[in-house]
């Protein structure tokens, strides 16, 4: 193939393609001979699929349709598969798969690996078997006889050997194994478990990487939007006569409300993003504030601690026996903990590219979701979700915010109305003040200890809003995303229940989920417990995990390596966490200080972190590290608060996150071992927000249950318990 200039959809096609190579694929899908490449059949014999091509010089190409937004995962999914083929990891290469409702290309809840393990082996294997079976047919010898390694195929005894490449067109002619073809041995692996180089790093560092913010496409306007500030309202009159002043200005376009998804909007296209932003700025907009004009968090935080006793409206999320009061010799313990809106404030801001024509749609997004966008986008404009094609750019940043769709269907608005492709890119005080943020609320939690402080009884009430019932209306359910998560502790009776509010702010899927707000509550809660049972936290949390060995190594490794019960200097303290996301086993200690100014120093995070089977242990680490500093920059900084119905953040001024000199010294241990692989992207942030606040408590006494901390709440004599 030449290297010249071709679309993202054209070299899908043709690198599955070309030079009649061996595809193959982990799931029946339709044939695709009819949709390849002009001039470029698929081998005869043969019905190719988009997931694993072997071309003739050897080049394993490998289709992921998980979106690469820092996680590794265009790395990850392809070890999976070299793994199991035996290929040349030197010539491997990847590349998106189409989104063409054919595969799940849903990328979020740490799911990636969890979900594709298995599949992408038995992909790699089936492959493998093939070109096994190519090679002894050629050489009439048995195929039990022959070996793999490196993308080699060899037959020892007669001294002969092949390379995937020489073998890729006779392995398209062999029949696929009926059933799953036998995978290796965990403990033969030479890729899995390895640390690797990312794949997508050298375009990353060198510039080339195409992210959203990138696209540029021929005859493309610039598209900037103002929104009403006021959630729920609408637009009353615009005067854009400065705007359309402004030099390289084309139209001014009203937008009206889109339910649940859109603001109100007045959008301006120019001949670049600058002159878009400069007439935006120059528009004269009266808006109607609407309904929600008296809105504000700080009202609603007082309306939950008014509801918080509300057992007519709470709705049960799982129970186990029966919780009760505390009889003779036993104590009870309470406490409610609050935590704010927060919002995603991803690096690369929001950003499409739509170009509506007659024929098709047209979409480049940074997107975790393209099949939604892609089924939102045909729903709006009434069309077959065939015609609408998208083009999955590099993220910067996703946290679940770019799961959503509101940025795709706005960009599509713009362009049928423009008749041209248009690119709109957001502002940051766009971003923070019209995302859709992870809810706020409070949690009570309840406890009854007995004689020896040990939990017979647990209750744990959550009032707020919800994310499932913003995300899902009419499928509200058992409010699995923002009740409380089951306690991974031996509790022989515990409710977990929670009274929905409602909120006119659109809620949405953030960084680890309803888990940070639930590990946050239950974690400080449960050192609350061990302290009232006269108890180190620790040890605590070890008499309840006696049946789960796994997760007692998990806490005895990180209390190990922290040196806990070690003393530290005055003003500093420890504290302890752990969490079960979904299968993922964390522990966290943190050290931090508390000066006489309150402005807490992180010093020191020690991790142990139990995955499962680790793909690529580097990705893992990098992971755990970014999770301890997104949780940080939560905990020390992260609060969306709303007043007469408009957002009062805009910027990372008043939205901040953690700098360079405030990030503490990270340490992972990883426990290695070969259970099915679960999540990495998201585990690390639920345990360090309650391991802070137990550092605090241990440096200090004070019981901090409000988050984010604020020096003001730990200036000296200003925190009680």
């Amino acid at each position: 193939m030449s290297n010249k200039n071709i679309s993202r959809r054209q070299f899908v096609t043709a690198s599955a393609v070309s030079g009649a190579a061996l595809m193959l694929g982990f799931s029946t899908l339709d044939a695709l001979a009819a949709k390849v490449a002009p001039g470029r059949p698929a081998p005869d014999g043969w019905t190719p699929n988009l997931w694993l091509t072997v071309d003739p010089d050897g080049t394993v190409t490998i289709l992921s349709a998980k979106s690469e937004m820092g996680q590794g995962v265009w790395t990850a999914m392809p070890m999976i598969v070299a793994e199991e083929l035996d290929a040349d990891w030197s010539k491997v290469r990847v590349a998106r798969a189409p989104t063409n409702g054919k595969y799940n290309t849903s990328t979020g809840g740490s799911q990636s690996t969890r979900s594709s393990y298995m599949p992408l082996r038995q992909a790699g294997a089936t492959a493998r078997a093939m070109l096994v079976g190519a090679a002894a047919a050629q050489w009439g010898v048995p195929a039990s006889q022959c070996t793999t390694a490196a993308g080699v195929v060899t037959h020892a005894a007669s001294k002969r050997s092949a390379t995937y490449g020489e073998l890729a067109a006779k392995a398209a002619a062999q029949p696929v194994p009926a059933g799953d073809v036998p995978l290796k041995d965990p403990s033969t692996f030479t890729l899995i478990g390895r640390a690797t180089p990312r794949l997508d790093i050298p375009a990353k560092v060198n510039g080339t990487a195409q992210f959203g913010i990138d696209t540029r496409v021929p005859n493309m306007v610039y598209a900037s939007v103002a929104r009403c500030p006021v959630f729920g309202g609408s637009l009353v009159r615009v005067d854009d006569a400065k705007a359309r002043a402004v030099a390289g200005v084309h139209q001014v376009v009203k937008l009206d409300a889109v339910e649940r998804l859109l603001p109100a909007r007045v959008a301006v296209l120019a001949e670049d993003t600058w002159a878009a932003m400069k007439a935006r700025d120059a528009l004269d907009i009266t808006w109607n504030p609407g309904p929600n004009a008296n809105y504000s968090t700080e009202a609603a935080n007082a309306g939950y601690h008014q509801r918080v006793n509300d057992d007519a409206n709470a709705g049960v999320t799982a129970s186990k026996g029966a919780v009760r009061a505390a009889g003779a010799g036993e104590r009870t313990v309470e406490a409610i903990y609050e935590f704010p809106l927060l919002a995603h404030a991803t690096m690369e801001p929001m950003n499409c590219t739509a170009d509506v024509r007659a024929d098709g749609v047209e979409i480049w997004a940074p997107s975790q979701a393209p099949d939604s966008i892609r089924t939102g986008v045909a729903k709006y404009l009434g069309v077959a979700p065939d015609t609408v094609t998208v083009h999955v750019t590099f993220l910067g940043g996703g946290f679940g915010r770019r799961s959503q769709t509101d940025y795709a269907i706005e960009a599509v608005q713009l362009s049928k109305a423009a008749g041209r492709p248009v690119k709109v890119t957001w502002t940051r005080e766009e971003d923070i003040q019209h995302d859709f943020y992870r809810v706020d609320g409070i949690q009570r939690l309840r406890a009854v200890l007995d004689a020896q402080g040990r939990v017979v009884s647990w209750e744990d009430r959550v009032v707020g809003p919800s994310t499932e019932a913003y995300a899902f209306p009419g499928r509200f359910g058992n409010r699995h995303f923002d009740a409380a998560a089951r306690p991974p502790y031996d509790i022989a009776n515990y409710r977990l229940d929670m009274v929905l509010v409602d909120s006119p702010v659109p809620m949405w899927f953030w960084r680890a989920v309803s888990n940070t707000q639930n590990g946050y509550c239950m974690e400080a809660f449960l050192d609350e417990c061990a302290h009232a049972a006269g108890q180190d936290p620790v040890q605590y949390r070890l008499a309840m995990l006696a049946g789960n060995p796994r997760a007692v190594h998990v806490v005895q490794l990180a209390a190990q390596k922290a040196g806990w019960g070690t003393p530290l200097p005055k003003g500093q303290g420890r504290g302890f966490a752990f969490y079960d996301y979904d299968g993922t086993l964390v522990a966290q200690v943190v050290e931090a200080e508390v000066p006489p100014d309150g402005k807490v120093k992180v010093h020191r995070v020690v991790c142990a972190f139990d995955c499962g089977q680790m793909i690529n242990p580097d990705t893992v680490v990098a992971q755990v590290e970014s999770a301890v500093g997104w949780a940080l920059s939560a905990a020390r900084y992260g609060e969306i608060t709303v007043k007469n119905g408009a957002v009062q953040q805009s910027n990372f001024t008043d939205y901040q996150v953690v700098r360079m000199n405030e990030m503490p010294r990270v340490e992972v241990h990883l426990v290695d071992n070969h259970e099915p692989p679960t999540g990495v992207g998201e585990p690390g942030v639920p345990p360090f927000a309650p391991a802070l606040l137990n550092a605090i408590f241990d440096a200090t006494g004070a019981r901090l249950r409000r988050l984010p901390i604020k020096p003001e709440m730990l200036k000296a004599g200003a925190a009680t318990d």
